[in-house]
């Protein structure tokens, strides 16, 4: 059986956390797409690990772990995870495949990064990624596959190099070439062609990790501030290279809504109400460290996000975020009182709250009704509830 985990929001839902408790259902989780921007935080009880590019599989349970060619790697983030695997977890012997056609991120990506969002203001993480993903599309970028030939990698690179002096930016070639190469001869064990990948997954039952969110999906989300690729999940068989079977697709969301960088926030809160709920969630970004934005539940994005995903059921995360307000509010229409078919416009839209009596703990009836409410709503059920921080701290419904 093979299953998709993806974030309904604008990322940040704990998407995480979530793929880690379910992993241990499945034989190997794979990661589609995305860099080293995500930053998904699993915690473990005794310690967390902040998973970047590494899938988050249940290191404990010896769950294997697979990157596609949909997904870019930063060799200095992804070395530091392999040496921190070993750390943590020296008992692993779980599978790692590398598709040999995924997209490296060189250091010039970064700085171009840095430039590029001082113009566009998107607010990027300046991970490099969105560089990246136009040097791909330029045909002018290094795979994992070019490293296996240094002269191919050489030759691609200075054609990538030089192309940066439109940026004024100059590297030298022998110096990252000797960086990629030894990147390469830390990871060239692990690594597979597109059909081999495929073959390995039809033998087991995977488990598909999204990155960010569907609001962040490079098509459908709410363009231009977004991510460079597609994180919903029809970006799984493009992230892999060949068609892939989904048997059910879940969708992750908070209790409330959290954004970073710049973009449309219809429910977002200012002042006293806004800091309230970024300290109760501790809503602060995994990779950037950057303070998020914060609002109510949005039902209008959610059902937006639940149809463009075709999601089966869902995952409520952070509602123990929320014990002991008095009031829980939920934005349940716009005041123009459109159904929300598309993101065009989404700045213009004026929320209509509806107000819930808040609830001290998750067993409460208040809660319950919470719950039967949003069920309700979307027309999808509520399969799990995040009680928790923790990888244990969550119930099937």
């Amino acid at each position: 059986m093979n299953r998709v985990v993806v974030g309904l929001q604008w990322g940040d839902e704990g998407k995480g956390k979530v793929v880690t408790y379910l992993s241990r259902y499945h034989d190997i989780v794979v990661r589609y797409s995305g860099g080293a921007n995500a930053g998904h935080t699993v915690n473990y009880g005794t310690f967390k690990v902040v998973h970047h590019l590494l899938p988050s599989a249940d290191f404990t349970r010896n769950v294997g772990v697979a990157i596609g060619n949909g997904v870019l790697l930063d060799p200095q983030v992804f070395t530091k995870e392999l040496i921190e695997l070993k750390e943590r977890f020296p008992e692993y012997s779980g599978d790692i495949f590398i598709s040999e056609n995924a997209h490296v991120v060189l250091p010039v990506h970064k700085e171009v990064d840095q430039r590029v969002d001082e113009v566009l203001k998107i607010g990027t993480t300046k991970r490099g990624i969105g560089p990246a993903c136009a040097d791909r599309v330029m045909r002018a970028n290094v795979r994992i596959a070019e490293l296996h030939d240094e002269k191919k990698a050489r030759s691609l690179l200075e054609k990538n190099l030089s192309l940066k002096s439109l940026y004024n930016l100059t590297f030298d070639v022998e110096e990252v070439l000797d960086d990629l190469l030894n990147f390469y001869n830390v990871i060239k064990g692990f690594v597979v062609s597109s059909i081999q990948m495929k073959r390995i997954l039809e033998e087991k039952s995977a488990l598909f990790e999204g990155t960010q969110g569907v609001l962040l999906d490079l098509d459908v989300g709410t363009y231009p501030y977004v991510t460079s690729m597609n994180c919903s999940s029809s970006g799984v068989s493009a992230g892999m290279g060949f068609p892939v079977k989904i048997d059910e697709t879940i969708g992750v969301f908070k209790a409330y809504t959290t954004r970073v960088g710049e973009g449309p926030f219809p429910t977002e809160l200012f002042g006293e109400e806004g800091e309230a709920l970024r300290k109760a969630g501790h809503e602060y970004g995994s990779t950037t460290g950057r303070p998020r934005r914060c609002g109510w539940l949005d039902l209008p994005l959610l059902n937006y996000a639940i149809e463009v995903a075709g999601v089966d059921t869902l995952v409520m995360t952070k509602a123990d975020v929320l014990n002991g307000f008095e009031k829980v509010k939920v934005c349940v229409r716009y005041k123009d009182g459109r159904e929300l078919l598309s993101l065009r416009d989404l700045d213009k839209k004026e929320p209509v709250y509806e107000a819930f009596d808040g609830w001290k703990s998750l067993e409460s009836k208040e809660f319950d009704r919470f719950v039967n409410f949003i069920e309700k709503e979307t027309g999808k059920p509520i399969k799990y509830i995040s009680t928790g921080e923790k990888i244990e701290d969550i119930v099937e419904v």
